[in-house]
């Protein structure tokens, strides 16, 4: 017997990305260019930040609770119009 490879489900946190002042974090996905607003944190403490078209939460950003993402977790930016 195989094991489904598809149920094994993480279990996802996901908080309002505190963005540092006069920078702006984009999104962690490939080739998206996107302001993340999300911060999703899964079961193992691995964070990522997403774009709303992006994130797996079905709640929108403006009502999670805000967090900011791990210091030691590098990010791509670009200065804050």
């Amino acid at each position: 017997m195989v094991a489904n490879p598809f149920t094994l489900e993480l279990r996802m946190e996901f908080f309002h990305l505190h963005h540092p002042e006069d920078v702006t974090v984009l999104c962690d996905h490939e080739r998206c260019e996107q302001v993340a607003d999300y911060l999703e944190v899964d079961d193992h403490g691995r964070e990522q930040r997403a774009c709303a078209m992006h994130t797996a939460s079905k709640t929108h950003a403006s009502r999670l609770p805000a967090r900011e993402p791990s210091c030691d977790l590098p990010f791509r930016s670009r200065p804050a119009a």
